[in-house]
């Protein structure tokens, strides 16, 4: 078992906006990474409330009876309440227009149990490939699923950054919501300052190459700031 976790402000920004936290019990390997988004300290304020409102929920409505379905839809649930949580929040002038993206990833009960909203990311590792599990909510995803762009466009987009879904900017919220099988592969969850700076295989090879998650993690951070590191990276990185 490994959980490893780490966010780095990046090279170019003057405060981290990114936010995450891990969560481990005798039935529980995971965790979440919020990346924020508004005017003033609305940004960081937005990813604190997600992860600080989600934890405490699972932690106070949790019951080791659960199965994965009774798991799945406490996480919804939770991801409900911070959302309605932040919006109110989003109400004061100063914090209006604030909102953040929400990543999380659990192994419970044999499950790979994942829910998303907006363009942080969540993948599946192997010791032979990678698999992003999540779906951008961003406008130059969809141009690329509409066939108007490649996803080799995508990389330098002058719009990359602008996306269509995140926690806080409506009174409800559609999670994606995802179940499988688990395998016993490496789970990562990151936010774009991490997966705009480097690749998918990049990703793969350093998780590879590394007996530990915490220097795994440690080396995909330091890349992505040798790439430019043009926004706040965070990961979370994990396996059972």
């Amino acid at each position: 078992m490994g959980l490893a976790a780490k966010s780095d402000i990046g090279k170019h920004r003057k405060k981290n906006e990114d936010s995450f936290f891990k969560y481990l019990n005798e039935k529980v390997t995971g965790g979440m990474v919020a990346d924020g988004m508004g005017g003033h300290n609305s940004g960081e304020i937005a990813s604190k409330m997600m992860c600080t409102i989600v934890k405490q929920y699972i932690i106070s409505e949790y019951d080791p009876s659960m199965d994965y379905m009774e798991m799945a839809e406490l996480i919804r649930a939770a991801f409900a309440e911070a959302n309605l949580e932040i919006y109110r929040a989003s109400s004061i002038k100063e914090n209006e227009g604030m909102g953040t993206t929400a990543t999380l990833a659990f192994i419970y009960d044999g499950k790979l149990i994942t829910a998303h909203v907006g363009d942080s990311r969540c993948y599946k590792i192997t010791k032979d490939s990678i698999e992003q599990l999540t779906t951008d909510h961003s406008f130059v995803n969809e141009l690329v699923m509409s066939g108007q762009i490649s996803e080799s466009d995508a990389y330098d987009h002058p719009k990359r950054n602008l996306i269509t879904r995140a926690v806080g900017m409506d009174i409800s919220i559609k999670v994606d919501m995802d179940i499988q099988t688990y395998m016993g592969e490496t789970i990562l969850i990151c936010s774009d300052g991490l997966s705009n700076m480097i690749s998918d295989e990049q990703i793969f090879e350093t998780i590879n190459a590394c007996e530990e998650l915490e220097e795994a993690v440690e080396k995909m951070i330091e890349l992505a700031n040798k790439k430019g590191g043009s926004d706040n990276i965070t990961v979370v990185a994990f396996n059972n």
